[in-house]
């Protein structure tokens, strides 16, 4: 399902088009990157989409529901609030659909702020700072998830855990825009489709470095197996004789692993395939 449609945008910033006839639509479960020099646009297309800029002509279609995380590539508030205190004020803005507090209690602890939550935020590195406006972005759980250069001041190791991060945000049904000056081939792992915005201009590219690998994962079922839950239970490919076969990302594999091991099932085998 398509979540959000750009229809023939373009916008002009003090007198030069930032971008002209940008065009392409993001739906559940994709992962979008934008790629493009400094001042190429990127910033303000993602700030339109987001309702923090408007367009001169064209326009963006909401499907009914979507509910927007924008990480601005900076952040222009001074937080003087700690950093727990700060994002337990941005999950209660969502309610009901925010993460539970445990939830966004191992997200911090996955990108290693554990150390800093009593810290107020303004006197945070710039890179912890950026892991804040992160974390900020996703604990509402949005439907749509907009990171503009999220990745910069990260070490490989931050890298991946928000990578993963997103990834969980994309296989519980929502899209991601990510738009960055570079994409490294662990970035472009995890896109389904790529664009490229110069000269105005918004292109797709051909193909990306991505391929979703996927791993099938194969499990034996013993007395004291317990119920799979329900984010389990979407990746059974089969359930027959008494052996379970789930078919998911290859980066979840390890995580399932560990799930269904916890739930007394036995791993028998695996099989990787691309799509």
């Amino acid at each position: 399902m398509k979540l959000i449609s750009v229809n023939d945008l373009s916008l002009q910033d003090n007198g030069y088009f930032a971008f002209k006839h940008v065009a392409f639509s993001l739906s559940q479960n994709e992962i979008i990157g934008i790629n493009g020099d400094n001042g190429s646009g990127k910033t303000t297309l993602l700030e339109a989409i987001a309702n923090h800029q408007t367009p001169d002509s064209g326009e963006i279609e909401y499907t009914p529901g979507v509910r927007i995380g924008y990480m601005p590539q900076v952040n222009p508030q001074v937080i003087d609030q700690s950093v727990l205190k700060y994002l337990e004020s941005i999950r209660r803005l969502s309610k009901d659909l925010a993460v539970r507090p445990e939830q966004m209690q191992g997200m911090i602890t996955f990108l290693g702020m554990s150390p800093y939550l009593d810290q107020p935020v303004r006197q945070l590195s710039v890179g912890l700072q950026r892991r804040v406006d992160f974390l900020a972005a996703v604990v509402g759980h949005p439907n749509v998830l907009l990171l503009d250069e999220p990745f910069i001041f990260q070490t490989t190791k931050t890298v991946k855990s928000m990578l993963s991060l997103i990834q969980d945000l994309k296989d519980n049904g929502s899209g991601v825009v990510i738009a960055g000056t570079h994409f490294d081939g662990m970035i472009n792992h995890y896109l389904d489709n790529g664009y490229f915005l110069k000269d105005n201009r918004l292109e797709k590219i051909a193909s990306t470095t991505n391929k979703e690998v996927k791993v099938e994962l194969i499990f034996s079922v013993h007395p004291n197996s317990v119920a799979v839950t329900s984010d389990i239970e979407r990746y059974i490919t089969s359930n027959l004789n008494n052996v379970v076969t789930l078919t998911l990302p290859v980066s979840l594999k390890n995580a399932m692993v560990e799930k269904m091991t916890r739930l007394n099932y036995q791993l028998e085998g695996e099989k990787r395939s691309e799509n």
